[in-house]
């Protein structure tokens, strides 16, 4: 047998379940509600901040366990001789049970469970701000993708008009009103924009794969956006900090950094707690039982400095967090005044390119009559054609310019996701966001 003959013949190992690709399935259409919706449930980020919610529960519930009774067993085997007036006891085996209940430590406690609660609220704030981004960059593909969808349109109209001036040159040359070297240049043109339009479809094909790879699923039709996004009001002066994830989140830090100088300040004095305990022990001579309950004060004296360290650790943590919530703040305003500029900007160019398209039919309608009529070369028309063609991409272009400044402005100021149509009781029938 050959070696190919016997490599063919050996059945691959199934992949793990781990390795296996992400899976893609194909709809009819998507909307971009839809399309943000699935983006959650398949985006690792979103699963792992959902997860490190769960962690600052459990961090709480950590924190919270000191106040209840720390229960114990305790056993021993084998000699030990303990040494008093009456003489010595040869112990073989001692066991028992201790308990320990805290009565008071001076805010160690009370204020861990602050801090751990104010970094649990934190990685909240993080899970929205993530559903945030994630919304943004599905909302920013499916614009694209709806922008080569309208430029593949447009370019397929403009052939089809360029056939018609192909058509009418083929008519004026079969009846000797001009040469067939006005056949052969609308042909050219022609192909030029059939070559255009292969561009966009690529684009579009390439787009649409991102789309897929976010959401899961490919679409063969998108739906326009939702107005929402568009009618939006936008305003630098009046933007909510106290609504937008990025900064909740670092002001929950600050806070939480805050409760910890407190936790760290409260090292310095005693904790109070009940200590009872009962044990069995078997001598040599004779078994007893040794009973105890004892109030336990634990004051540190002198630690080498350590405490004092760790409180200049943790003040210099809520300077860091404090500057953080500011830095929250300025990002925020940034990325909204760049949408706004864009969004401004787009909506000129906008209306220009609607003129200007206008403007190139009106005239594409007036040199086709007169080309007809002798009055016009065959170049002037071509020339007005591509006119048309140059406005109707520079309008489109500015108009998906407009939604993609919306969606960042959007994203910018925590509105993106309920201007897609998405409410928040929605979050709760996704994979690992209860």
């Amino acid at each position: 047998m050959s070696a190919v003959a016997f490599f063919s013949d050996v059945k691959a190992a199934p992949l793990p379940q781990w390795a296996s690709a992400p899976a893609v399935t194909t709809v009819n259409a998507l909307t971009l509600k839809e399309c943000i919706l699935r983006a959650f449930s398949r985006n690792p980020d979103v699963t792992q901040q959902a997860a490190q919610i769960g962690i600052g529960q459990a961090q709480i519930d950590e924190a919270q366990s000191a106040w209840y009774p720390q229960i114990g067993l305790n056993g021993n085997a084998g000699p030990s001789r303990q040494y008093d007036s009456s003489g010595s006891l040869d112990n073989s085996t001692s066991y028992g049970i201790t308990i320990t209940q805290l009565v008071y430590d001076f805010g160690k406690t009370s204020n861990n469970v602050k801090q751990q609660t104010a970094a649990r609220d934190s990685y909240r704030f993080k899970l929205m701000s993530t559903l945030s981004e994630v919304a943004e960059k599905t909302a920013l593909t499916y614009m694209e993708a709806r922008r080569y969808q309208a430029l593949s349109e447009a370019a397929q109209n403009n052939i089809h008009s360029l056939e018609s001036v192909y058509k009418l040159a083929n008519l004026r040359a079969s009846a000797g009103l001009n040469s067939s070297s006005d056949e052969l240049q609308a042909q050219t043109r022609i192909e030029g924009m059939r070559s255009n339009l292969e561009q966009y479809q690529a684009q579009l094909q390439s787009t649409l794969a991102q789309l897929a790879v976010l959401t899961g699923v490919k679409s063969l039709s998108l739906a326009a956006p939702p107005n929402g996004l568009t009618e939006q009001p936008v305003s630098l002066d009046n933007i909510d900090y106290g609504k937008i994830p990025e900064v909740l989140a670092a002001e929950n830090l600050r806070q939480s950094a805050e409760y910890g100088v407190e936790k760290s300040k409260a090292e310095y004095l005693p904790t109070l707690s009940i200590q009872g305990a009962k044990t069995r022990y078997q001598t040599s001579d004779r078994n007893y039982w040794n009973d105890q309950l004892q109030l336990n004060v634990n004051a540190p004296l002198y630690q080498g400095g350590a405490v004092s360290a760790q409180v200049e650790q943790a003040e210099g943590k809520h300077k860091i967090s404090a500057s953080q919530v500011e830095q929250a703040k300025l990002d925020v305003l940034q990325k909204a005044s760049v949408a706004f500029a864009n969004w401004n900007g787009a909506r000129g160019r906008e209306l220009a390119g609607s003129a200007q398209a206008t403007s190139a039919k009106r005239s594409r309608d007036v040199y086709r009559d007169e080309y007809k009529l002798g009055k016009r070369s065959l170049s002037d028309l071509l020339t007005v054609e591509q006119d048309v063609f140059q406005a109707q991409s520079a309008e489109i272009n500015a108009n998906y310019d407009g939604w993609n400044a919306a969606v960042n402005y959007a994203a910018a100021v925590n509105n993106l996701i309920p201007l897609a149509g998405i409410k928040e009781g929605v979050y709760n029938d996704l994979p690992d966001l209860k």
